[in-house]
């Protein structure tokens, strides 16, 4: 059972801190809310996507804990909600699930997780996680991103936009396309980017021919900005990137 610690904190004259709380168990929201308050966090709460959304814009929070179980909320839907909506402010997300729901729950930076916690969990490792998301950190905050013409990928954030426009691809076509990106126009063989992308005890078992299919897709999702991608004769791939297109 969660109880919420007894902790001292330090009178600042810094604006209180936000955060959002996204949890259908009320017992447990409180307990969560009130440890919150306690280390100087204003706290909201919402349980459907709209409310997320208008709190988002409305209070600004920076530390949003969510229920991967929440109806049209959780897990995979968590990047789409928090990381794609125009205009949303940073904010650092934690989710929390339960264990039996393991088998089922992706990897939290594959979808724009920053911590990820299955119950239970003490009250003070939830604190200890937001202190450390909070602290200030020039490397942690120094989001990569990639560049190849008007295709913008955020690893940290397992995003892709277009234009500015966010394009929804597959894990493999994800991992295709950041692994030509980071090699900034080097040529990957077919046999490097099936044992990077599939892993090297799979990829004997996986058809070139499967990893040219992935290929095409990705290229008409990424639409005019495919031909990026170039075809290395009996070779294998390379993004044609000019230098003002390189990643920093």
């Amino acid at each position: 059972m969660l109880t919420a610690p007894n902790i001292g904190f330090p009178v600042t004259n810094d604006p209180p801190k936000r955060a959002l709380l996204v949890l259908p168990d009320k017992q447990q929201c409180h307990l969560i809310e009130s440890a919150l308050r306690e280390a100087g966090f204003d706290v909201s709460m919402a349980l459907d996507r709209s409310q997320v959304l208008r709190l988002m814009n409305e209070e600004n929070p920076q530390v949003i804990i969510v229920d991967s179980a929440i109806p049209a909320i959780g897990d995979m839907l968590l990047s789409k909600i928090f990381r794609t909506e125009k205009n949303m402010p940073e904010a650092n997300l934690i989710r929390l699930s339960n264990p039996q729901s393991g088998s089922d729950i992706s990897p939290a930076p594959h979808i724009g997780v920053d911590a990820d916690l299955q119950r239970p969990f003490a009250m003070e490792t939830l604190l200890a996680k937001i202190a450390e998301l909070q602290s200030p950190n020039p490397a942690r905050n120094d989001r990569r991103v990639l560049t190849a013409g008007a295709i913008r990928m955020v690893p940290e954030h397992w995003l892709v936009y277009v234009d500015g426009e966010t394009v929804n691809l597959t894990e493999t076509e994800y991992r295709l396309l950041q692994e030509l990106m980071e090699v900034k126009g080097r040529v990957l063989t077919r046999e490097t980017l099936l044992e990077r992308v599939w892993g090297h005890q799979k990829s004997f078992n996986v058809e070139t021919r499967t990893l040219d299919v992935h290929m095409s897709r990705l290229r008409m999702k990424l639409g005019s900005s495919g031909s990026n991608i170039i075809t290395v004769r009996n070779v294998g791939y390379r993004m044609n990137v000019a230098p003002e297109w390189l990643s920093h």
